[in-house]
């Protein structure tokens, strides 16, 4: 069953875009409301609106995105906080976390180096990184079990894998992290968007995720991120930052128009507080359209279809003998990494016929979202065919 969209794509038109994992296309109404911000803040400074006024009802709409964004992740608005991107989001959640000398923090090779980097800079604070290797693409509960222990702080993953889109067993992970007294962090940008997210139930501790992939919030420079924090740790620890939303709000009005009473430090409660620089207007208008329109699907609808388009991708790749680095149990991806020879090039020849896919570690990532189609699915592969066949 082809899911009927709600709305158009512009980019899709002529164009096969398998690489939402790169950058998500924009409904056409968001590119719409994009045009129509950028329009009024220009109106502003030419005078033409009132001073400051200008952007009220969008203002609005950014407060709105985290109660979209928590009905996305499957968590509470409270649980939600505005972020640069997932970069900062990881960082973040990792400052959260207590560690002393003596603690672990748990990573795999499955990793994106910039989760690596992070974890690795732990050691500045005592903490001893812990790498899982994986195999042929996968790491099993098993595998944590075995590197998990009572001096885990933390366990930090992507879900999924970025470059070749296997799916960890969240909520076995967090029940695994829990019974050792550890924090499950998950840099969710990947899939934030295509799966049908259930974070509270699963468990999760941290989830990060940036706006222009799977929730289709724009391009990567004019982007932003989302950061999860399950309700029990929303006020345990303090941030290593802080920020204008640091203090409670009537502290801060009386300290920046009548007279300055900060000689002591008395934060305010709730997640708003680690909001360092929580602007971005512009970026969370954009992406709160187009999670309406992803809502408008239905969270198990969207992950329905893009699992359809996955298993076509599997049946017609394996029917010509093509070798994957991804699991083709359509429980263990969310998108498929397929090997082929000479892979940077076949990737350009594919991009030169307006076929959109990523040369990722050996291989191409070719990664739908749900307004891709099952045919497209099949007409990406015989283009590929055409591309790798022998001369």
């Amino acid at each position: 069953m082809v899911l009927k969209l709600k709305d158009e794509f512009p980019l899709l038109k002529g164009k096969i875009h398998f690489d939402t994992a790169t950058t998500g296309a924009m409904p056409a109404s968001t590119i719409k409301i994009l045009g129509e911000y950028v329009e009024t803040v220009q109106a502003m400074f030419r005078g033409e609106l009132p001073w400051q006024s200008g952007t009220g009802e969008y203002a609005k709409r950014r407060l709105n995105s985290k109660k979209l964004f928590a009905e996305v992740i499957g968590g509470m608005e409270e649980e939600v906080a505005f972020i640069p991107n997932a970069t900062a989001g990881i960082n973040t959640a990792m400052n959260m976390i207590p560690m002393k000398r003596g603690n672990n923090v748990v990573c795999t090779n499955l990793s994106y180096p910039m989760t690596a980097t992070i974890v690795n800079k732990q050691r500045d604070r005592g903490a001893k990184p812990k790498w899982i290797k994986n195999k042929k693409g996968t790491v099993t509960l098993e595998q944590f079990g075995k590197a998990i222990n009572d001096q885990t702080a933390a366990v930090v993953i992507d879900q999924p894998s970025w470059f070749n889109g296997y799916l960890h067993d969240l909520k076995g992970l967090a029940e695994i992290c829990h019974a050792h007294g550890a924090k499950l962090v998950v840099d969710g940008t990947q899939c934030v968007g295509s799966l049908a997210w259930e974070a509270d139930r699963w468990g999760v501790d941290f989830v990060a995720t940036s706006t222009y992939k799977w929730l289709m919030g724009g391009h990567y420079g004019q982007s932003a991120g989302f950061l999860f924090v399950s309700k029990p740790n929303v006020d345990a620890t303090q941030p290593v930052y802080v920020g204008e939303k640091t203090l409670e709000p009537a502290v801060g009005e009386r300290n920046t128009t009548d007279e300055f009473t900060l000689y002591d430090f008395k934060p305010r409660k709730g997640l708003e507080r680690i909001e360092v620089f929580p602007r971005q207007e512009i970026s969370y208008v954009a992406v709160e359209n187009s999670m309406k329109v992803l809502l408008a699907h239905g969270k198990k609808a969207v992950e329905r279809q893009v699992k359809d388009v996955d298993n076509t991708l599997i049946e017609e790749l394996t029917k010509r003998h093509f070798r994957f680095q991804t699991p083709k149990e359509e429980n263990s991806r969310i998108y498929v990494n397929v090997q082929v020879p000479d892979f940077k090039a076949v990737g350009e020849k594919l991009m030169a016929r307006n076929v959109h896919v990523a040369p990722r570690i050996g291989g191409l990532r070719i990664s739908p979202h749900f307004y891709n189609t099952e045919e497209e699915a099949v007409a990406l592969v015989k283009v590929l065919r055409e591309v790798t066949k022998p001369r």
